[in-house]
Formats: C-alpha cells, sequence, structure tokens
C-alpha cells in the first residue's frame, strides 16, 4: 500500500483499473521509464486491494510488477470531503472510473478534485463530444458528462484535458447498442445509413491518454479528439457481410 505524502505534480492518481484503467496504467508504466520523478497509483476499493485469488490478485500482481502503488478508495460510498482528503495527496487524477457508480457519481468526483485543488484532471469524458450532444439525450448520465464540463470551466484553479474518443470498439457489438446483432447477422444504421460513428479500442486510448499526459508543452484546459476509426454505418454493414 502507498503511504500518502504532501501533492507534487509528479504524483498521479489513476482512479479504477478496469476496461480503461488498466491500459492507462500500462501506458502510463511505460512512459515513468523516461520519467522516472513520475509515480503512479492507482484507487481501488478495499477487496479490491487486498485479494489473495482470482482475477483481482492476478491484476495485483501485475499492478506491482508495472511498480504501481495501490491506495484504497470507494468512489460510491466515500462522501465528498473523504475523497477529497485522499486525491489532495496528488498532483494529477486521471479518472477511468466508468459509469458504473450510476448517476452523480462523476459530479462527485470532480467535486471533489476541485475541492482538493489537484493541479491537474483527466476527467471521465472518454466518449463522446458532449457538448455537440447537449442535454435532454435521454441518457441521465450523458447530461451530467455536460455539467461535469460546466464545472471544469467555471473555475481556474485545477487544469483539466479532455480526451474524446468516440465510443469504446468493443461497445459497438453490445446488444444493448442496437447497432451490430450478431445473432440475426443484421447491422442496424441508427438514424442514416450515411451517418458516421469513432470507434477506438481502450489500449489505444491508454496509449494515447499517457501520450497526451507527458506531452510537453503541457495540454491544459482543451479536448483533444482521437479516434482508431470513423465508419458509415454502411461501411460497417459491409465489414461484417465480409
Amino acid at each position: 500500500m502507498m503511504l500518502l505524502t504532501e501533492q507534487s505534480t509528479n504524483t498521479v492518481l489513476v482512479l479504477g483499473a478496469g476496461q480503461l484503467g488498466m491500459p492507462v496504467l500500462r501506458a502510463m508504466s511505460k512512459k515513468t521509464h523516461k520519467n522516472p520523478s513520475t509515480k503512479i497509483s492507482v484507487l481501488l476499493k478495499e477487496e479490491a486491494s487486498h485479494a489473495v485469488s482470482g482475477s483481482r490478485k492476478a491484476r495485483l500482481d501485475e499492478l506491482r510488477a508495472l511498480g504501481i502503488s495501490v491506495v484504497e478508495g470507494d468512489l460510491q460510498r466515500q462522501s465528498i470531503d473523504e475523497l477529497s482528503t485522499i486525491f489532495r495527496q496528488f498532483g494529477a487524477v486521471i479518472n477511468c472510473s466508468g459509469f458504473v457508480g450510476g448517476p452523480g457519481t462523476q459530479i462527485k468526483i470532480t467535486t471533489a478534485v476541485l475541492n482538493a485543488g489537484v493541479t491537474r484532471y483527466f476527467p471521465w469524458q472518454f466518449g463522446v463530444d458532449y457538448d455537440i450532444v447537449g442535454k435532454g439525450s435521454g441518457q441521465e448520465v450523458w447530461d451530467e458528462q455536460l455539467e461535469v464540463r460546466h464545472l471544469l470551466r467555471g473555475q481556474s484553479e485545477t487544469d483539466w484535458t479532455i480526451v474524446s474518443t468516440g465510443i469504446f470498439t468493443s461497445y459497438l457489438f453490445e446488444p444493448s447498442f442496437g447497432v451490430v446483432d450478431e445473432k440475426k447477422h443484421t447491422v442496424y444504421g441508427l438514424g442514416d445509413w450515411q451517418h458516421s460513428i469513432t470507434l477506438t479500442t481502450p489500449e489505444d486510448i491508454g496509449m494515447l491518454t499517457a501520450e497526451i499526459f507527458f506531452y510537453q508543452p503541457e495540454i491544459r484546459n482543451k479536448i483533444v479528439y482521437i479516434a482508431g476509426d470513423t465508419l458509415k454505418y454502411i461501411e460497417i454493414a459491409e465489414l461484417m457481410e465480409s
């Protein structure tokens, strides 16, 4: 476990070690070979940080091999003040927590980051461009993502960087998304076959997030757009057919 120390701009806390968190952690760890003063930590729930078997234990072993310290915390259960106490020890926070916490979680995390006076923040905005989507999309957590942007833009103490990626490539094949139905060998064009969708793999997002973080001069208070592929729905149908 990591002993929390005074905040330094070279201390980075990654929130979560899941589908995106692990690729980000792996990529950040590689970059520290050329930036040895940078120390990477990851926030995990208590039960995950003490795992003794199974996939969670394998993940802990990998984190140790990568030189990443584990900090205990619970983004859902802990209060804003409690999270701020944790975040205050770090110069930068990269939020890879996803939507698993449900409505309100991203506002809570962002508020805690701002209250803690963290120098740099990469919010959980690894998705569509919420400025374009706007409010009233029918997705409550998407409306919240737009509110996160308003919070960040309405202050000047914490610098932020948004990495906008479209959707995770794997999500395209989730039945709930409603585009690719593998069982029925069917592709659905949402709205129009000529509409486009941007897809990026978590591995590429992780690699590019690390590149963006360490880029000089630092990228601050901007949205950075990255993409693996941008395809029209008709092109996806043709690829699936082939």
